[in-house]
């Protein structure tokens, strides 16, 4: 009888636990969802620019500030706003400006956004003269890398060449390439689908 008794308060017990998980488990999940992803704003997010699905590491790469020898930083911890080319030619320059004026817009968020600039056959004393208006513009770093296997992440399709595609691109605290605009994109929504990254986003 007393075996039975026991069998029986264990399965009780068993039952208990199970209700209790059963009533927990959502309240735990919603939790984690909220604090440790970026799931709800993603959502509800309407982006202007072009996902980049999976999201590709690009590595952390080390920036150079063609004006300041001493600072050392790089893409991871920030948000990147990136321009490609070979040279800094005009449609360079154009996009330094835009990308200049999109990062200004972003107020008080500016401090977590980068602007950086990946020039291919461009040393950064070539490039210096023409960046003097544009301080705080960084360069990839390209001296230790394997530039054509880094360009290889940027190239979103088959028939794609980064150096030619005049694109911006996103790239995550985490050194992921996530998002993409082509040429001629409206800087506010290059604004606005940042904005609601940097709100979505408890890194960088």
């Amino acid at each position: 009888m007393s075996e039975d008794i026991k069998n029986i308060k264990k399965s009780n017990r068993l039952t208990i636990v199970m209700v209790v998980l059963m009533f927990v488990s959502p309240l735990i999940l919603s939790w984690y969802v909220f604090n440790y992803t970026d799931f709800i704003e993603m959502r509800g997010m309407s982006n202007k620019g072009d996902l980049v699905v999976p999201v590709r590491p690009v590595g952390d790469l080390a920036l150079i500030d063609p004006f300041n020898d001493q600072r050392k930083d790089s893409l991871y911890g920030e948000w990147n706003i990136v321009y490609i080319a070979d040279v800094c030619d005009q449609a360079c320059m154009d996009n330094i400006y835009l990308i200049r004026q999109i990062h200004a817009s972003m107020d008080k968020h500016s401090l977590r956004v980068q602007k950086v600039l990946l020039l291919t056959n461009q040393a950064r004393n070539e490039v210096k003269e023409k960046l003097i208006k544009f301080k705080g513009q960084q360069i990839i770093n390209t001296d230790l890398i394997n530039v054509d296997k880094l360009l290889l992440k940027f190239r979103l399709n088959d028939a794609d060449d980064p150096l030619k595609a005049e694109r911006i691109y996103i790239i995550d605290p985490l050194g992921n390439l996530m998002m993409s605009y082509s040429p001629g994109v409206n800087p506010r929504d290059i604004h606005n689908d940042l904005k609601k990254l940097l709100r979505g986003s408890r890194i960088g």
